[in-house]
């Protein structure tokens, strides 16, 4: 019997592309349709069945949506709703070109025109939404997503800008010099909006491998490409263009693009497959790319495991999967080792900040400030849930639209992430051997595995969940840091207190080393949270080397504190 194991019937999307993962069709069916009764505009597209399901990606008209999924003799009809969004600040979307050049790299029978690389970046930015949406979901953090500037039709606005620099010299640049460039061309031109966030493309990344050489790894592919760029942090996510040729140009080809097993004719296009040598790995892999550095904008640092680590590779991997195994799930309480192991690569990297800085620096001398302890303890503080791969997934979710929480149990929980044991290169540091770590785990990312690394770790999650960007707040003062040394909290052999302090209430912490890792957090998600939080280091269980430590916190308001180092109490 037909199922639809991602979606309840009558469900509020706040999105207009609707993925949906149906189960259960006869074993001698080979395709399935949908018809979208509230849209005769695009039906039509036959969807291929996989291990009895299917993953399918519809759009939707604002309102109502009937979608009729017909499968052989049999029929399911699931009802969903398109909410567009209300929320003030947006992500906008550039495609930048070169003063001699406007095209994008790719095979010559392909029409790369501005044009062509507007319609691929749309595609794959309501692809984005939708992930974000999904994985939210999945966590139980409700179904929010960020919101882009549409035109008339209800389409993402790409805008096309040019710098001021030919393609030889933009290829001089580094990456970060190229992304301070974009920054200021950006800043200065009539896209400037402080209430908007940047995702940019790089139109002149360049794949030239003259002598037709066989890369064997990510490090060698990279030393042939030139102009290739991912940074992300501040206000703007750029990004290369070197695997745009892989992405689709509507979401109808968005499925099959993604399952696209041709291989990489690595003599003269970019291979950006992590390794896997497809057009479809390199299209998931690419599109991941930007959601990673996109997060980097929305304040989230990296992470042991999940998309703020290696997981972007397989961002095709969880479109294209349908039966989601307990390994695949991030809410899973069977969590594999395997699904948390993080490869450094040159393609993470530390996340960076406008010249006109949107993120608050605090200083260190600034955290001596004296507070007196509150007189009774946070009843709720000392309950912890264990790490994820045995945590039970939690029946309680939050509403998207009002921020309250839903049915069954309150708790209050944190979660520990290890501390990654690779450790990360410097920027534009490439990694070597990768090919290699990625062959011994090639069985758990094809498309027809079980096994997906992309999805949030779950502070990361957390963040999003409230962020400002995400939801409809009001601007407000960010969470203080407040500690006194000397009293009352004895860790290891040194004492320390530290109060986070919110007005509209914390409802995350998260500890991170220099390098923007993070290795613990506190949540109050399914709680009033508390306005003032002593922060117990006791329950920390690994601590990085780092001699100081970044304290990133954020209240209900998604009001967030930001570059806020202090000595580690150990």
């Amino acid at each position: 019997m037909l199922e639809v194991i991602n979606l309840r019937d009558g469900e509020i999307l706040p999105h207009p592309l609707c993925l949906l993962r149906v189960v259960g069709a006869q074993e001698e069916s080979t395709c399935a349709a949908i018809h979208n009764q509230s849209d005769d505009s695009r039906n039509g597209k036959l969807w291929k069945i996989h291990q009895g399901g299917f993953n399918a990606l519809i759009p939707l008209v604002a309102g109502k949506n009937a979608l009729r999924i017909i499968c052989g003799t049999e029929e399911l009809t699931i009802q969903v709703e398109y909410k567009p969004q209300q929320i003030p600040r947006f992500i906008r979307l550039v495609y930048i070109t070169c003063l001699n050049e406007e095209k994008f790299q790719g095979p010559k029978d392909m029409e790369r025109s501005p044009n062509t690389a507007v319609r691929k970046i749309r595609t794959g930015a309501l692809v984005l939404q939708t992930f974000i949406a999904e994985t939210l979901a999945a966590e139980g953090l409700g179904r929010r997503t960020v919101r882009y500037e549409l035109d008339t039709e209800g389409n993402p606005i790409v805008h096309v800008i040019q710098l001021p620099l030919t393609i030889k010299e933009a290829h001089k640049f580094t990456e970060e010099r190229l992304w301070e460039t974009a920054a200021l061309q950006i800043l200065s031109s009539h896209l400037a909006d402080k209430n908007c966030k940047y995702v940019a493309f790089f139109g002149g990344t360049r794949y030239m491998n003259q002598d037709k050489l066989t890369p064997k790894d990510e490090t060698e592919i990279m030393a042939l490409t030139k102009g290739h760029v991912s940074l992300g942090g501040g206000g703007l996510a750029l990004v290369g263009t070197g695997a745009l040729y892989t992405w689709a140009t509507n979401v109808e080809e968005v499925i099959d693009g993604m399952r696209d097993q041709t291989p990489v004719d690595k003599a003269f296009l970019m291979d950006f497959s992590a390794g896997r040598g497809t057009w479809g790995a390199s299209y998931g892999t690419h599109l991941g790319s930007v959601l990673h550095e996109l997060a980097h904008t929305l304040d989230l640092g990296h992470t042991p495991h999940g998309i703020m680590a290696r997981g972007f590779e397989d961002l095709h991997v969880f479109f294209t999967t349908t039966k989601l195994t307990s390994d695949y799930l991030p809410q899973s309480p069977h969590h594999s080792s395997v699904m948390r192991q993080s490869m450094s690569s040159s393609l993470i990297k530390e996340s960076v900040t406008f010249t006109t800085d949107f993120v608050r620096r605090i200083p260190l001398d600034n955290i001596n400030m004296t507070v007196a302890p509150p007189k009774e303890p946070i009843a709720s503080s000392g309950v912890y849930s264990p790490p994820r791969f045995t945590r039970r997934y939690p029946s309680k979710t939050l509403d998207s639209s009002t921020g309250s929480t839903l049915s069954i149990e309150d708790s209050l929980s944190s979660s520990q992430t290890h501390k990654n044991t690779c450790s990360r290169p410097l920027l534009n540091s490439p990694t070597p051997n990768l090919t290699n770590s990625l062959a011994n785990n090639n069985k758990l990312q094809e498309p027809d595995g079980s096994k997906c690394r992309a999805f949030w770790a779950r502070s990361s999650a957390v963040i999003l969940a409230f962020h400002k960007w995400l939801n409809i707040v009001t601007d407000g003062e960010a969470p203080e840091l407040k500690g006194v040394t000397g009293h009352a909290l004895k860790v290891g052999h040194c004492s320390a207190v530290s109060v986070v302090c919110s007005t509209a209430g914390i409802r995350v912490v998260e500890l991170r080393d220099l390098h923007t890792m993070a290795f613990h957090h506190w949540e109050f998600v399914t709680r009033p949270p508390p306005p003032v939080l002593h922060l117990p280091w006791a329950q920390v269980p690994h601590w990085p080397s780092d001699t100081h430590i970044e304290v990133v916190a954020e209240d209900s308001q998604g009001n967030i504190l930001k570059g806020c180092f202090m000595p580690r109490p150990l």
